[in-house]
């Protein structure tokens, strides 16, 4: 069975009823202190809304704050038996959430596409060393229940791909092939050849004609 955890604020309240109203085993997870109204309105389509008191330290580009709300909401999934999860979050518009839902079906860990090595520059030192954005993209995942909830114990951002893998004893390497080669699937390429868009309300862009460009992308 499939869900959809909708993290995060919900500023674009409307979007996020106009985009899953319909959908089965989907849950809104958010905070105590958004606005009322906005958390009315979501409830009264027939949503369902789980709100958390937010961490105390906000972490490098809010990381606590999305990953407690994620982690909130596999929970309240996993109560339901949902058994595969896609994450998402309030700010992002899917036109088609059905078509994607039957896509991602049966894969066991998918992320959007990964960025090559190099091509964006960033620096973070946690638990390796890392000069790009050359992990797997995070902003919208899907994957069984088990792994999605392992994937959100620790903060993951840029540690995503160290987190799951270590978890799957499977070798660290930030290269697509060998992700591939360990059935780490990427559903970009799905996107295009289904017409399923990904509009990132707050920055006001398509992410998938933002980054189907294969000279900097793989998927």
């Amino acid at each position: 069975m499939q869900g959809i955890v909708v993290q995060g604020p919900v500023d674009y309240y409307k979007e996020i009823v106009e985009c899953f109203k319909d959908i089965p085993n989907v849950v809104v997870s958010t905070w105590e202190d958004e606005l009322p109204f906005n958390i009315e309105y979501i409830q009264k389509s027939g949503l369902e809304v789980i709100v958390s008191k937010k961490p105390p330290f906000p972490g490098r580009t809010n990381i606590n704050y999305q990953t407690t709300s994620t982690f909130r909401g596999i929970e309240y999934l996993i109560k339901k038996g949902v058994t595969e999860i896609l994450k998402t979050r309030g700010d992002i518009f899917i036109n088609d959430v059905q078509k994607l839902m039957s896509v991602l079906k049966g894969k066991r860990m998918s992320f959007l596409q990964m960025c090559k090595e190099g091509a964006r520059p960033l620096y973070y030192n946690f638990v390796y060393d890392h000069f790009s954005h050359d992990y797997p993209a995070d902003v919208i995942r899907a994957g069984f229940n088990y792994l999605i909830e392992e994937l959100h114990h620790i903060p993951s951002e840029a540690l995503i791909a160290y987190n799951i893998l270590s978890y799957m004893n499977i070798d660290f390497m930030l290269n697509y092939e060998h992700l591939k080669k360990n059935n780490i699937d990427f559903f970009l390429q799905d996107c295009v050849d289904n017409n399923i868009d990904l509009y990132w309300l707050k920055r006001k862009f398509s992410i998938v004609q933002a980054t189907k460009d294969k000279n900097f992308y793989e998927y």
